[in-house]
């Protein structure tokens, strides 16, 4: 702990803020860490409540600390959003922000789905489709929790590579359509175990069917995104 200095012409708060501040920057408290509580800041540091509010409340402004409701004060993970120019892939949209984007595959099976992803598929019956549970990373932190599905016909392998540019090199598939419906999702045990989060906790959920230029549904999946860390963008056009 530095110690804060009353007898300079520095407000108390921004000493408190510098003081924070260079902790993170060295490490004592890590990116999703707790700092301590308003209390326990007054209390290290002699300071009154409102010199430990304001301090927390700039360094939330400046997204360096992030507020949880009922839960406390946090180092903020650093956001990053999805390029426009990626064309829905989210290997691209890494490697025009410079960093770097990974996958981790966690099935690849047949299985049975829910009807409303049989209609999305443009499926009938009710037979096993194509399923690929993906975690997408950025920077080796968790972002996406990605499900795909296929209808039985498909029949690839996918590794650590950009699902469209595989598809393209195996039957020469081409998305051209992205159509998504946005809505919020909680976090069931696997998904939040996967993203590094509390199950129950909200997400962003993307339903998404993906189409080829004379639009014919090539896949459908489903996205569960860790929002305060990765931000999906989407364009519209006016026709």
């Amino acid at each position: 702990m530095n110690a804060l200095i009353p007898e300079t012409t520095e407000p108390l708060y921004k000493q408190l803020y510098e003081s924070l501040l260079n902790e993170i920057k060295i490490g004592k408290y890590e990116v999703g860490d707790k700092i301590p509580s308003e209390e326990q800041l007054r209390n290290l540091y002699g300071v009154s409540r409102v010199t430990v509010r304001s301090a927390i409340k700039q360094l939330v402004d400046e997204n360096i600390l992030v507020k949880r409701h009922g839960k406390g004060t946090f180092v903020a993970m650093p956001v990053y959003v999805e390029s426009m120019t990626a064309g829905g892939s989210f290997t691209e949209s890494g490697l025009q922000m410079q960093k770097k984007p990974s996958t981790k595959i966690i099935s690849m099976e047949r299985r049975k789905v829910k009807k409303d992803i049989l209609r999305a598929l443009g499926v009938e019956e009710e037979e096993k489709v194509f399923s690929i549970e993906r975690l997408r990373l950025l920077e080796d932190k968790p972002a996406i929790f990605e499900i795909d599905y296929f209808r039985n016909e498909f029949d690839f392998e996918l590794k650590d590579d950009s699902l469209l540019e595989t598809l393209r090199k195996y039957k020469g598939l081409i998305a051209a359509y992205f159509d998504n419906i946005i809505e919020i999702a909680l976090a069931d045990s696997k998904i939040a175990e996967e993203l590094g989060v509390l199950e129950g906790e909200p997400l962003v959920k993307i339903n998404q069917t993906v189409l080829d230029s004379n639009n014919q549904i090539l896949y459908f999946n489903e996205q569960y995104v860790r929002s305060e860390y990765y931000k999906v963008a989407i364009r519209s056009y006016n026709k």
